[in-house]
This record gives C-alpha cells, structure tokens and sequence, in this order.
C-alpha cells in the first residue's frame, strides 16, 4: 500500500476488505485487529498531512497577504518567493478577495480538503471495523448455549425485616 492514497482507492479498498466470509467467522474476527492497523496508518498518515498543509497555508497566507498590501516591496525577498513586484496596492477591505483568489493558496486548500475527506472516509471505515466484533457475533448470539464458565455462588436470599 503506498501513501498517500486517494478516496478513489481507498473505498476501492474497503469494499474488498469489508466482506466477511460467513463460513470462517473465527478468521474474519482475527482478522479485525489487521484491518485496524491498516486503515488507523492511512488515518494517521493522512491526518498529518491536513496538519502540516495547515501550517503551509498559514505562513504563505501571511505572505501573501504582506505582499497583497505592499509591505513585500524587496526585490530581493520577492525574487526568492517568486512574486512579481506589486503594481498597485490593495485596500485592505479587499485583502481578501485577493488572498481567496491567490492561486497558490487555492491549491493549498484544495490538497488539505482532499486529505481531509480521506481522514473522514478512514475514522467512518475504523468505526465500522471496531462494530465488527458485535456484528459478526450477533448472529450467532441465539444459537449459541449457555455454558458455565466457572461454579458462581448463588445469592441468598435475605429476610426483609
């Protein structure tokens, strides 16, 4: 499995890996903890990402926004971040006009929602696969006999007075 992975591919995944084989029901609650531990990496690995997408957004946000308000004039400072010298200066009820429309940010919010979706898609994924445990044995709940497990002592009664 090589990370990250796409929705696409990830409920692609699922689909095969939520089938349970009702004539090997003991495999199929073996194979829970598996499962678990497959899809809590790319929730991991993918939750990272959102954080890490987060922090780039901001510092660039902040760039950006030095830049849209002329305060980023050293054409030093703007050869290194690639920026074209500003012509005119924004005003700053329109700041974020321009900091919404940046297409640099743009891509960068567009990356996070899409890991963000597969955040989503793997915390639904690993709730289903924690009831698996209920769902595999309710079935077999009422076919199932009482066995002791051990000799329990039975209360006593107690007077009322």
């Amino acid at each position: 499995m090589n990370l990250p992975i796409t929705v696409d591919a990830l409920t692609t995944m699922w689909a095969e890996d939520s089938r349970i084989d009702e004539l090997n029901l003991s495999a199929e609650i073996a194979r829970i903890g598996q499962l678990h531990s497959k899809y809590l990496k790319i929730h991991s690995h993918h939750n990272m990402m959102v954080k890490k997408l987060t922090f780039e957004y901001n510092t660039l946000r902040r760039v950006k926004w030095e830049y849209y308000s002329g305060d980023l004039n050293n054409p030093e400072d703007l050869a290194e971040l690639g920026l074209p010298p500003m012509s005119k200066k924004i005003l700053r009820q329109d700041m974020s006009l321009y900091i919404e429309a940046d297409a640099e940010l743009t891509k960068l919010l567009a990356r996070k929602a899409i890991n963000q979706e597969v955040v989503d898609v793997c915390a639904a994924i690993i709730k289903e696969i924690s009831n698996r445990t209920y769902q595999i044995g309710a079935p077999n709940r009422g076919l199932q006999q009482d066995r002791p497990h051990g000799v329990i002592a039975a209360k006593r009664a107690r007077p009322l007075w």
